[in-house]
């Protein structure tokens, strides 16, 4: 299991800079540059940056990765928010998937840290909400877009390729009960997750390190 940590949490850490700072070089272009013929060096620098900081730092953060800022975890999360919302373009289904991630992470780190029983709880809602939120934010940036494009059911209905037509009134539904139903689904797979995790990690770790009974000590 540790060894599976290392390798997920490392692929995602490292996976991170490379991808935010190809984009960010690639929007770079789009508003100083826009000469066709530039755009890929621009993002090939970006992805080469991104590379280097692994290769400088990525083996330390592995190493100390239930003991990294909590800013930087913050970072990671929402670059990948940004990511899963972009790549289903702007289809926010997908990014309820983070929270899995996201209560597996910080249930490991609870763990690691040793952090006392009576506050675990206090922790797990802290997380949660704030996965929550981002799929909150995430929800509106789609409901603006959503209300003021035009078109907005017939590009739904070509993107998924739905033989019937998308309607106000299914677009209306799917913003005012399918984002609320997200954000509240983001809220119980983040806390059921950290949940779970300390409890299997904690009955691992008595499994293969059971108490001294009191003759033994």
């Amino acid at each position: 299991m540790k060894n599976f940590d290392k390798k997920f949490f490392g692929f995602l850490i490292g996976f991170a800079f490379p991808f935010i700072l190809g984009l960010l070089f690639s929007f770079l272009w789009f508003y100083i540059d826009k000469n066709e013929s530039r755009v890929l060096f621009y993002l090939i620098f970006g992805v080469l940056l991104g590379i280097i900081i692994d290769l400088r730092f990525l083996k330390n953060w592995i190493n100390k990765r239930y003991e990294l800022a909590l800013w930087f975890i913050i970072l990671i999360y929402l670059v990948y928010n940004i990511g899963m919302y972009g790549f289903f373009m702007g289809f926010p289904v997908f990014n309820v998937l983070l929270g899995f991630v996201a209560g597996y992470y910080f249930g490991k780190r609870i763990c690691y840290r040793n952090i006392k029983s009576e506050i675990h709880q206090k922790i797990i809602n802290r997380v949660s909400l704030f996965a929550g939120l981002i799929v909150t934010l995430i929800c509106i940036s789609t409901a603006f877009i959503t209300l003021t494009e035009k078109e907005i059911g017939k590009e739904v209905q070509g993107m998924l390729r739905l033989n019937f037509e998308i309607t106000k009134t299914m677009i209306y539904a799917i913003i005012f009960i399918g984002g609320p139903a997200l954000i509240v689904a983001e809220y119980y797979i983040t806390k059921l997750t950290m949940e779970n995790t300390i409890r299997l990690t904690i009955k691992h770790t008595n499994l293969f390190n059971p108490p001294k009974r009191m003759a033994d000590r």
